[in-house]
């Protein structure tokens, strides 16, 4: 089993099952490339994940989705004024004297204080209130400081040890399942379990005297679509119009945006699992339109709110705002939607920073770019939908003409919810 390095660099973050924490860790991948290993920055501890520890492709994506990232900045005090309302961080929640640990949380309010200079040194004494998004005190403010607060980095995570150790082993359930297809999922666990010499009897837990461990929580199993194979049926009228599914409309994507990306983005900065649709582009356009998709209503409310929120705006690396469809669709839309659905053929990988997506606050030059940018599109979409409703108009009055009437009018008047905004 490969070891890290001693003179590794820690410069991942990895969020723990055990108390829910983010920790930095350095990682490295045996020579068989069927174990990662994990170390941890000041613990003697370590932990492993095995190829064998997988039975599904969404497990994969799940894990490295959402447990894996760049690691995140301290920010100093001279630096408290980029801490601003709405913002996701990442804080200490204390346990003690001496211990520490990191959850994410979101800024709900920021209570400015002239700093002091004692002794020529700088000190922060502005205040913010946080919400914790998860771990033990999930949902409950606390009162936090410039010291407690770091700042997540939306640069994505391109480490080529997780990179190969995902791929490798998304390829190896998929011939496994391929070897074993009239089986059953049963027969597919049994094949994928015993094809591995290094299937781990039970994964390490992070235990040391300097931290103290909560019970483990039971893990949910979560339908997690943040990446299309193309050996999975995700596409199409099928997936979509499944009972209870709930979506989103968002317009004004880069072109050559992936699912991967979208995905990736809202897990890191809602913790809700989304499923990311691409619908075929316009030629005349440089942008494209798509659908965000979850099974769990709560989820795609927490995703609303999050795209919506009055305070920021989502942009691409190159500014391009998102604009967002402002209603939420259940199930009942599915049928409409899934015949527009396009198909990812994209292996996983970790959004390049072409691909980069983030958040612009306001007050910023950023944002008030973003915002007549945003503004300026969705007068186009206004433009196009009074354009959209003449051509009905007269169309109608053709077909009353022929005689030929109402189903081709019925369809068009479909199609047309995409692009109402």
């Amino acid at each position: 089993m490969a070891e890290p390095e001693q003179t590794a660099v820690y410069d991942i973050e990895y969020r723990v099952d055990d108390d829910d924490a983010w920790y930095s860790v350095s990682v490295a991948l045996s020579a068989d490339k069927e174990t990662l290993s994990i170390a941890f920055e000041g613990l003697a501890e370590r932990q492993s994940i095995s190829a064998g520890d997988f039975e599904t492709v969404a497990e994969v994506d799940e894990m490295f989705f959402r447990k894996f990232r760049p690691v995140s900045k301290q920010l100093q005090d001279y630096e408290c004024h980029r801490v601003i309302k709405g913002m996701t961080v990442c804080a200490a929640l204390s346990f003690g004297s001496d211990d520490l640990r990191f959850y994410d949380a979101v800024v709900e309010e920021v209570e400015h204080k002239k700093h002091s200079f004692a002794d020529g040194e700088e000190e922060c004494l502005c205040s913010f209130m946080l919400c914790w998004l998860h771990g033990p005190m999930s949902g409950s403010m606390a009162l936090g400081k410039i010291a407690g607060i770091c700042a997540i980095q939306t640069a994505a995570l391109n480490d080529p040890r997780i990179t190969t150790f995902s791929n490798l082993t998304k390829e190896r359930i998929r011939n496994a399942c391929s070897e074993c297809k009239y089986g059953g999922p049963s027969s597919c666990k049994e094949h994928i379990n015993h094809s591995s010499d290094q299937k781990s009897a039970s994964k390490r837990k992070l235990q040391d005297s300097e931290v103290e461990s909560f019970n483990q929580k039971e893990r949910k199993e979560l339908d997690l679509g943040v990446h299309i194979d193309p050996d999975e049926d995700m596409g199409g009228s099928d997936s979509v119009n499944s009972g209870g599914c709930y979506f989103l409309l968002i317009d004004n994507l880069e072109k050559d945006l992936s699912t991967s990306a979208i995905s990736q983005f809202i897990l890191g900065n809602t913790l809700a699992s989304p499923r990311a649709y691409l619908f075929p582009r316009k030629p005349y356009l440089a942008s494209r339109a798509g659908a965000i998709a979850s099974d769990s209503k709560e989820n795609i409310r927490k995703i609303h709110d999050f795209l919506v929120h009055s305070e920021h705006l989502i942009v691409s690396a190159s500014g391009r705002p998102w604009v967002v469809h402002d209603e939420v669709l259940d199930s009942s839309c599915g049928e409409i939607l899934g015949g527009l659905l396009s198909r990812s053929q994209d292996q996983f990988q970790w959004p390049s920073l072409k691909q980069e997506l983030k958040v612009v606050y306001s007050g910023t030059e950023a944002y008030n770019t973003a915002k007549q940018l945003r503004d300026l599109f969705v007068d186009f979409l206004h433009h196009e939908q009074l354009l959209y409703e003449r051509l009905v108009l007269k169309e109608t009055e053709i077909l009353k003409s022929s005689q030929t009437g109402q189903a081709i009018t019925s369809t068009y008047v479909c199609y047309s919810v995409i692009y109402i905004f």
